[in-house]
């Protein structure tokens, strides 16, 4: 056999492994070159290690490692060419590091080349002398030989290369095949040269097909249970096909087993020269997802008719409340302003403040109904701090003397400081914490001071401080008392009553102006509550221009008032008496109507007879027609009925009641029990307008 054929037939023998190969081949060549060792080396630097080895004796194993200068190689490293030494005694003699090392007498030896790099030498050797150098046949052979060595050795990378990447290609897919069988994904393939279809095992679990059933396009789109969705679902898919973008649709599907599932189905093409080639995909099963959507829009739906219940009945109690409320403040104040003994005015003064404690609670209970739906308004006007204490602080010193206690007051830090904000908010935050301070307090004193810093550009950081040296409040009660209807311990309701809403109340209002309340207390010694607010500053150019428009209120005569006649529409009976009372202490003579109906025929009558209302109390709740009918018809009455001030009296006081009765045609509104001065200042501001308008007119007519 020819060397050149004993390569081809080594090289092609696929049963032999490659250290076989390269032993095979190392064979040939002792015999070829009659030298009794050769060595295939791996040269890294200075370390030469054997990479295959055929020897006499078998005295060399394999992956053996030499010091590369002290081996023959080394000339072969640095001259990158054959290195041929057929008597080493004559040359390259003993001058050899090599010679006194190993007995060699002969040498041949070729580099190897991998990829066009230096990776080590194919090298024979003998320990006895040639007698005449190795012929250039010998050398071409060797040549060829390293060639080949080369070219095995290219080959055996590539193959364990390839082996690599496809284990951890196998390894990824693994992991990905159980990540998807994890997530309950189902993955598919589409190739659209063969209509071939792929569905992988957990596709094929999710709508209980047998796992060896072959599947066609065709057969897929018939799982889907809607006719709109299957038309839809081709359509889109055919969309893609032409467009290049993948999309995501949801599906109502029933499968194999007659079951009906909610799928989401991902798909995405594969272009190849603007051309779909391939489709590949991937499904969810969000049945549950499907479920609970459907479960929560109808909690959903329970949670806002529930809202809308407590709202209607809160409106409703509202009014139930307020209009005996209403009815015994009234009455009490007019006993109150009535000749009475010194036992009689005690009694009738206890009572009142019983009526104001019920009121309060009425209150507060619709204030947290407001904040709870997030409903509750704030108005935005130039407000003084100082005027918003100075308005409450009497009420309380008055408490406070009672009780033997002081009430000291400090407003110093805020003299002179107009605030954007709603003076009845502020105020509410005030008179709660100031209620709550002097009503736990026996003894000492309670403190109220006010404070600012500028904060930047038209800001301010306001603080209000309340100090009392009352009973004090629990560590762990700290951490409840801004909760609704929590008290600061257990027996506080029985010992003090109250619903536990005003401090909720007053955090949910500080919120609104991004701010905070802190308490700071200990049980014994009293608590202080810290509030902190973001206002913006109102003494600015808009502010002083908008508080300059403000016309000042002309204040009827007696005389004028006398001259004028009001309207109260009222079912109540005991709230007719109180109102009529009221306007009678104003000076203003009354009539009654019973509910809208009646209100109607009495302004219609008064209009005929040249003697129109100068003003009209207006209740809502009321039988026959109510009170924002009667006010939508009192105004299609003509030019004359539309300039009658007519005002909502009534025990609604919820959020939208007022926009109701001013959208149906009434000019204010005013919310049940109303005491005396309130009812005179709203009397005043519509009837003055009227008297200004009138004085006006006569003007120009003169």
């Amino acid at each position: 056999m020819s060397i050149i054929k004993a390569l081809q037939t080594i090289s092609n023998d696929k049963a032999l492994s490659f250290e076989k190969k390269l032993e095979s081949l190392l064979s040939i060549g002792t015999k070829t070159l009659g030298l009794e060792t050769g060595i295939v080396s791996c040269i890294k630097g200075d370390n030469y290690r054997v990479l295959s080895v055929v020897t006499p004796d078998n005295d060399i194993p394999l992956n053996t490692v030499f010091a590369l200068p002290e081996t023959y190689c080394a000339d072969v490293v640095n001259s990158n060419a054959v290195v041929a030494y057929h008597n080493i005694e004559v040359s390259p003699g003993a001058s050899h590091p090599c010679f006194e090392k190993y007995t060699l007498k002969s040498y041949l030896a070729s580099p190897v080349q991998v990829h066009g790099e230096f990776f080590g030498t194919v090298n024979f050797s003998s320990l006895v002398p040639r007698e005449v150098p190795f012929s250039s046949l010998e050398m071409d052979y060797l040549l060829l030989l390293a060639s080949w060595i080369g070219n095995e050795l290219e080959r055996q990378q590539a193959m364990n290369n390839l082996n690599a990447q496809k284990a951890v290609l196998e390894e990824r897919n693994s992991l990905l095949h159980q990540v998807t069988n994890l997530a309950g994904v189902g993955t598919w393939e589409l190739n659209l040269d063969t209509g071939a279809l792929i569905w992988c095992s957990a596709l094929k679990r999710m709508l209980h097909v047998h796992t060896e059933k072959v599947l066609k396009p065709e057969d897929v789109i018939k799982f889907v249970v809607n006719d709109r969705q299957r038309s839809d679902y081709i359509e889109s898919f055919k969309k893609m096909l032409k467009s290049g973008e993948g999309f995501t649709y949801e599906l109502e599907v029933r499968t194999d087993a007659g079951e009906t599932r909610w799928l989401e189905s991902r798909a995405h093409p594969v272009m190849e020269n603007g051309r779909c080639i391939k489709v590949i995909g991937a499904t969810l099963d969000i049945t549950q997802l499907y479920l609970d959507k459907a479960m929560l829009q109808q909690k959903t739906h329970i949670a806002e008719s529930a809202l809308k219940a407590r709202s209607e009945f809160l409106a409703n109690m509202s009014h139930e409340i307020r209009t005996p409320i209403h009815g015994v403040q009234g009455m009490l104040e007019a006993l109150l302003n009535s000749p009475l003994n010194s036992i009689q005015l005690k009694h009738a003064t206890i009572a009142m403040k019983s009526a104001d404690s019920l009121l309060s609670i009425v209150n507060d209970i619709l204030d947290f109904s407001k904040i709870d739906s997030g409903s509750m308004t704030f108005e935005r006007s130039p407000t003084s701090l100082v005027e918003t204490i100075e308005e409450q602080v009497p009420m309380f010193n008055s408490l406070a003397r009672e009780k033997g206690i002081k009430l000291e007051v400090n407003t110093k830090g805020v003299d002179g400081k107009t605030f954007m904000a709603d003076k009845l908010r502020l105020g509410q935050v005030l008179i709660n914490l100031l209620n709550n301070a002097v009503k736990f307090t026996k003894e000492g004193k309670v403190t109220v001071e006010a404070k600012c810093t500028r904060y930047g550009a038209g800001r301010f950081l306001v603080k209000l401080i309340i100090t009392d040296s009352g009973i004090g409040i629990s560590k762990q009660q700290q951490k409840l008392i801004f909760s609704p209807f929590i008290q600061a311990e257990s027996s506080t309701q029985r010992r003090y009553g109250g619903t536990g809403l005003g401090l909720s109340i007053v955090s949910q209002i500080v919120k609104h102006y991004d701010g905070k309340i802190e308490v700071s207390s200990d049980l014994g010694v009293g608590a202080r509550f810290t509030v902190t607010l973001m206002l913006d500053d109102a003494n600015d150019e808009a502010a002083d221009e908008k508080a300059s428009d403000k016309a000042p209120t002309y204040i009827p005569t007696r005389e004028e008032l006398s001259a004028m006649k009001a309207l109260i529409v009222e079912d109540n009976e005991i709230n007719q008496l109180v109102i009529k009372e009221q306007l009678k202490e104003v000076g203003i003579t009354s009539e009654l109507a019973e509910n809208g109906k009646e209100a109607l025929d009495s302004v219609k009558r008064a209009l005929a007879s040249k003697t129109p209302y100068a003003i009209i109390l207006m209740d809502c709740h009321m039988p026959v027609m109510d009170g924002l009918e009667a006010t939508r018809q009192i105004r299609a009455l003509g030019d004359a009925a539309c300039t009658i001030p007519i005002v909502a009296l009534t025990a609604n006081a919820l959020i939208g009641d007022k926009e109701k009765c001013l959208k149906s045609g009434m000019d204010d509104f005013i919310s049940k029990p109303v005491g005396v001065s309130r009812l005179k200042e709203c009397v005043y501001r519509h009837l003055s307008k009227q008297l200004v308008s009138n004085e006006s007119h006569l003007k120009d007519f003169a």
